[in-house]
């Protein structure tokens, strides 16, 4: 079988995937502010399923079922085998009301939190600031818990022991390798942005190319891009333009290490330093679409991908997108995957299911019996599943630099036998 033919066939299986109604889906009104909520379950494979809780103004059912699928998939990588959830939550971030809507929305979804469905941090939802107080306040013990108990299923001492290490894990101080000095950063503030660095570095090390010396451009300045930067000029790349959501930095010869440092210390409510003379409110953002780059890391929203944004990046030199956000491909309707493609054919791109699974696989090397609660071990768990899994995925994709998004999909697809 010709590669393109095996591609054709790996998108009409991921649309049939897409199009498959979820097992569950919960709807919720907040009647004290008129917040809306979804939880979307693809399945209830393994005995649970698992996915984060976003805030947005705009977030639809549309846009929690297909995040719901990509978790599904997400997991056939990261571990463990279980199905695939998200809540979206229709609120404003900033309003000071957002404790007590998150607080209520998981009073309503208690049965499922406690028995089947682990969440965690997302878009506008910070897993230590967050989740973990609201759980405490509504009296659950961990965001986790319900896939401890659904797809797990240990004796009482087993599920202590399990809960003590993700309750010490996610929020463990940073070792020396990976902290920022005089910032305040747990493991689960950075170990997603981690990731995408990681997948990044691995894509270019199978190429034969150091990232020395490589320019980015980073979109979203919060845990996972602000970490993803940090990381990748770290490992040798230099930052050469940042963009928030309402701001954008550009630094033609690239922002280094000590630089992003600097940065991410002076960050306010998780965006750029305003007081940075290199930083100019930009809604648009042309500064940023139009500096010349290698890599494009999207690590804002979800949906900001459009065929014409991937022709702008294309004319500017970049040859790699990394996924840091979770579906960041803006299709018409569930099921279609016609920017997706097209980004396929002309990129080499690091899926979210691949780049965007540090903090799932931190959470299941949590769960395994021989974790240990600390750093280390945490980021290499993820480096190693990173590495192993963009190696099988190249070795099926149709060459070194296109093919890489059908090729990763197929793999996941065959994990979950979809």
């Amino acid at each position: 079988m010709s590669s393109s033919t095996s591609r054709t066939g790996t998108w009409q299986r991921y649309a049939a995937y897409l199009r498959k109604p979820p097992e569950l889906t919960l709807a919720w009104n907040d009647a004290a502010t008129g917040a809306r909520a979804w939880l979307v379950i693809n399945s209830l494979r393994g005995g649970a399923a698992g996915g984060g809780t976003r805030m947005t103004p705009g977030v639809s059912p549309r846009e929690v079922t297909y995040l719901a699928k990509a978790m599904e998939l997400k997991f056939s990588i990261s571990g463990p085998p279980i199905g695939g959830a998200k809540t979206g939550i229709a609120f404003d971030p900033h309003d000071p009301r957002k404790p007590a809507v998150l607080e209520r929305w998981y009073r309503a979804a208690m049965p499922l939190l406690h028995d089947r469905y682990g969440t965690g941090g997302d878009l506008n939802i910070d897993e230590v600031l967050d989740v973990v107080p609201a759980f405490h306040r509504v009296g659950l013990q961990h965001p986790q818990e319900g896939v401890v108990r659904g797809h797990l299923a240990p004796d009482a001492a087993g599920y202590e022991a399990v809960l003590h290490r993700l309750q010490h894990g996610a929020g463990a101080p940073l070792d020396a390798m990976h902290r920022i000095p005089g910032a305040d950063l747990a493991i689960a503030d950075v170990i997603t942005g981690y990731g995408v660095a990681a997948a990044v570095r691995h894509l270019h090390r199978q190429r034969g190319s150091p990232l020395d010396g490589v320019r980015v451009l980073l979109e979203g300045f919060g845990n996972v891009g602000a970490a993803a930067g940090l990381f990748l000029t770290r490992f040798g790349a230099r930052v050469v333009a940042i963009r928030d959501a309402l701001n954008t930095l550009v630094d033609a010869t690239g922002v280094d290490d000590a630089g992003m440092e600097d940065l991410i210390r002076r960050r306010s409510g998780k965006l750029l330093p305003r007081e940075d003379p290199r930083v100019r409110q930009e809604i648009d953002g042309l500064r940023f679409w139009d500096e010349p780059a290698d890599v494009f890391v999207c690590a804002a929203i979800s949906e900001s991908i459009t065929r014409q944004t991937l022709d702008h990046l294309e004319a500017t030199g970049v040859g790699v997108i990394a996924c840091g956000a979770n579906q960041p491909f803006r299709e018409a309707r569930i099921g279609s995957s016609r920017v997706a493609q097209y980004a396929d054919r002309r990129f080499a791109v690091l899926p979210d299911i691949l780049a965007n699974c540090g903090m799932a696989r931190a959470f299941s090397y949590l769960m395994q019996p021989d974790a240990v609660a600390d750093a280390p071990p945490v980021f290499t768990a993820v480096d190693l599943t990173i590495q192993e899994t963009l190696d099988d995925a190249a070795g099926r994709a149709d060459d070194e630099r296109t093919g890489l998004l059908a090729a990763t999909l197929g793999l996941a697809l065959d994990r979950i036998g979809a």
